[in-house]
């Protein structure tokens, strides 16, 4: 059942109705029928037989009716807005439908058994209803709250006044009780003429006024989706860009590297030659340490240029490498290095590896003050795990910097942006795990866990990841 329907829902706007909701329970109880003089109005009108004075009732009926009703009607609209309902992936729009109708209901009969006042849920009710819902699946409801009160006030106005309008009576418009007598006045000073043009003529213009604010927020509505797909096809073009700019890096890479063998090997071979031919033994001594120096060159420039390529290592070897990049910018004593497993053996490319761990110094030693700052690298093994630690006394990150530091491109100090994407995917293409911690103006802790390597890995492995 969980997963044919999902529920998805806005706090902010849930509480929002229910404050209005509250708001338009209470609204009785604010603004009463004595405090605008309706029957005072109703009385003078009949015994004067003066229109204006039907007029003047009239008038001070739909105004309180709009005042008492916008609360309520907008609350439980916003709390329709707040949730929605998907079967199967789908939003369904009837469930919606019968929410707020439920709603409305719910709020009548907290009047009616709060004050006694018993609010028709006649053809005016459903109107309004039906007529921001219908803007609530044309997603045009989706406004600021200022908007949504005058549409909500424009159109209760121009429904109200049907209410007073004697003619429709007997089509269940202005059931209400103060509405009857209203129409039974106008009936009994024979202004019923007068009271209904005035009263659709009122109807007409707020209902025009509805239909210019419908038509603004489609404008809107409409700006807003062309908006949206301008910044989609922005944001595209610049993964693109970035992608490019990926690509077109790792292919510079991989033909420099590539071209760097060429001479190494050349050079390899000729001390191979010049040792077979040497009977100095202490210069063939020299040749041999050459002969190995190059051949571990050149094990490190396939690591280079073949990312995959991996082999095992002891983590001391790796973190010498990567202790001796970092010893040019960041001083002896801003660093601290404790190692309690430099024998452990993990699976990897080098190269890669050090570089991973190299940005995550680099970072670190860019959010201290160069003064203070002091940088601590550890590297522990728990169980099968090896973890290499970076913590930082350093500015730290906020939430909202921490949501993007993934993402390429993204910098807090104006560089690339590339050098945690970079190290993320690193580690996981050695099937590890990164983490970080921060806290603003305290500290950053960067934590990578590597498998690892067992006896009976190697072997299995070993085809996989030794060839060019």
């Amino acid at each position: 059942m969980g997963d044919r329907v999902r529920i998805q829902h806005n706090k902010r706007l849930f509480v929002q109705g229910c404050i209005l909701a509250a708001l338009g329970v209470a609204g009785p109880a604010l603004i009463m029928e004595e405090m605008l003089g309706i029957y005072d109005d109703l009385t003078a009108a009949m015994l004067n037989e003066r229109g204006s004075d039907l007029i003047l009732a009239a008038i001070k009926l739909v105004v309180m009716n709009v005042i008492r009703m916008i609360p309520h009607y907008l609350g439980a609209f916003l709390i329709n807005e707040s949730v929605h309902i998907y079967y199967h992936g789908k939003k369904r729009f009837t469930l919606n439908t019968v929410f707020t109708m439920f709603l409305i209901i719910l709020i009548y009969d907290m009047i009616y058994w709060l004050y006694g006042i018993r609010y028709d849920l006649g053809v005016p009710a459903i109107l309004t209803v039906a007529f921001v819902l219908m803007l609530s699946y044309m997603d045009l409801f989706s406004v600021n709250m200022l908007n949504k009160l005058i549409l909500v006030g424009s159109l209760l106005m121009a429904i109200q006044w049907l209410d007073v309008i004697p003619p429709l009576s007997e089509y269940g418009f202005g059931r209400g009780e103060i509405s009857m007598d209203v129409k039974m006045a106008s009936r009994f000073i024979r202004e019923e003429k007068l009271l209904t043009m005035f009263a659709f003529s009122m109807c007409i213009a707020f209902f025009y006024a509805s239909m210019i604010q419908v038509q603004l927020l489609y404008k809107e509505h409409k700006l807003k989706i062309s908006n949206e797909k301008t910044r989609q096809v922005e944001k595209e073009l610049y993964d693109t860009q970035i992608e490019a700019l990926k690509m077109r890096n790792s292919s510079e890479v991989q033909s420099l590297v590539h071209d760097l063998k060429s001479p190494l090997t050349t050079a390899e071979g000729l001390i191979s030659l010049a040792e077979m031919m040497e009977e100095d033994e202490l210069l063939r001594e020299y040749f041999q340490k050459i002969s190995s120096s190059l051949r571990s060159m050149g094990l490190m420039i396939s690591e280079i240029l073949y990312e995959n390529k991996k082999a095992p290592m002891e983590v001391g070897d790796l973190m010498h490498m990567v202790l001796a990049q970092v010893s040019i910018f960041v001083p002896n004593e801003a660093l601290k290095y404790i190692n309690t497993c430099p024998e452990a053996v993990i699976r990897g490319n080098k190269i890669r590896l050090s570089r991973a761990v190299v940005n995550l110094i680099t970072n670190a030693w860019n959010a201290v003050d160069k003064g203070t700052g002091r940088l601590e690298v550890s590297v522990e093994k728990k169980g099968e795990d090896i973890y290499i630690t970076v913590l930082d006394n350093g500015s730290g990150m906020s939430p909202e910097e921490m949501e993007h530091m993934w993402e390429l491109g993204y910098s807090g100090r104006q560089s690339t942006g590339l050098g945690l994407a970079f190290t993320r995917q690193v580690v996981e293409n050695h099937g590890g795990s990164i983490r970080i911690v921060s806290e603003k103006g305290k500290y950053t802790r960067a934590v990578i866990g590597l498998k690892e390597e067992r006896d009976g890995d190697e072997d299995g492995k070993q085809k996989d990841d030794s060839g060019d």
